[in-house]
């Protein structure tokens, strides 16, 4: 009986141990979300909203090039390319009509349309007017109002674009 009672009680106290440390890793990973800078959910927010625009124009060809099948880069064959930049115009950085998958060259502004007198840029704008019309672009170069992101903006996006994703590749698998 003794024996059996100090078992139940070794068991309870490791149990109680257990979820102690549990509760303590928790905590830490609560402290630690808190000091980590606004950059670090920037950053997955951005690479979240990329995925999200490559897998919807998974079936479209490069928007610059109109190329289909570019050659396997480090990092994949594509890239989310933004029409208006990231740097030059912060508040259409998670803006989805101004982001379109690209091939690497054509996003890294490779000189690939030197020979042709064409850059990229005038290259993807062609390729938004073929696809959306001149009001659309004409929208793009408009001015938009600034937005001033905070940390929970990006959690917030980041989790949205997640579950777009998400949803998006569910729909094609069925």
């Amino acid at each position: 009986m003794r024996a059996k009672q100090k078992v139940k009680e070794a068991a309870k106290r490791i149990k109680e141990q257990k979820e102690a440390e549990k509760a303590g890793r928790k905590r830490r990973k609560e402290r630690l979300a808190e000091l980590r800078p606004a950059g670090y959910y920037k950053a997955q927010a951005q690479q979240a909203f990329n995925a999200y625009i490559r897998a919807r124009d998974a079936d479209l060809p490069c928007i610059s090039c109109g190329e289909t099948n570019p050659p396997d880069l480090h990092g994949g064959q594509w890239d989310c390319g933004h029409f208006k930049t990231v740097g030059a115009n912060p508040e259409l950085r998670f803006e989805e009509r101004n982001a379109h998958k690209q091939c690497k060259s054509c996003n890294a502004g490779a000189g690939k349309y030197t020979a042709k007198e064409a850059t990229v840029a005038q290259q993807y704008e062609a390729g938004l007017v073929a696809r959306y019309g001149q009001g659309y672009v004409n929208w793009l170069n408009g001015p938009h109002e600034m937005t001033n992101y905070r940390r929970e903006d990006f959690i917030r996006i980041r989790d949205e674009y997640r579950d777009k994703l998400k949803a998006l590749k569910q729909r094609e698998a069925a």
